[in-house]
Formats: C-alpha cells, structure tokens, sequence
C-alpha cells in the first residue's frame, strides 16, 4: 500500500481497497499503522469530509528504504568466530 501511495500519489481509503483488490477493513488497518508510523499522513478532503485524503512522507520512506540496505547489508556480513 506504501508502494501505491508513493507512486500514484494521495489517494482516500475506498480507492486504494478499489485499486489494490483489498477489503475495506485491511486498508484502514493498514492506513492507521502506517500513521503510526508516521509514513503517511490523513489530510481532510475538502470536496468530500468523508473521504479523507492519505500522503505519504516522502522522507520517511526514503529513511525506511536506507534502513531497510543497511539491514539487509549487516545480514550478509559474515564474522568471525
């Protein structure tokens, strides 16, 4: 779902579930673990209040995908023993 966001930009809940093929249920879980991530953010949606729109941080994902190299970089080294 981070991947939609990053690439087709701000969306609001019931398009992402369209899009994705996801029930309702699984993207709002998925919506709110990602906030408390702080990896995106839900901005009230002018046109339709009860849509909100969701943003992703674009710094915050990118900070995830160093972490995430660096991860897989320390799993690879092999140590002495």
């Amino acid at each position: 779902m981070l991947e939609q966001l990053s690439t087709e930009g701000p969306m609001y809940p019931a398009e992402i579930a369209e899009k994705s093929g996801l029930a309702m249920r699984t993207v709002t879980l998925a919506l709110k673990t990602l906030q408390t991530g702080h990896l995106c953010r839900k901005v009230p949606n002018l046109m339709d209040m009860r849509k909100p729109i969701y943003h992703i941080d674009q710094e915050k994902v990118n900070e995830l995908q160093r972490n995430q190299e660096i991860w897989r970089s320390m799993a690879n080294l092999h140590l002495p023993r």
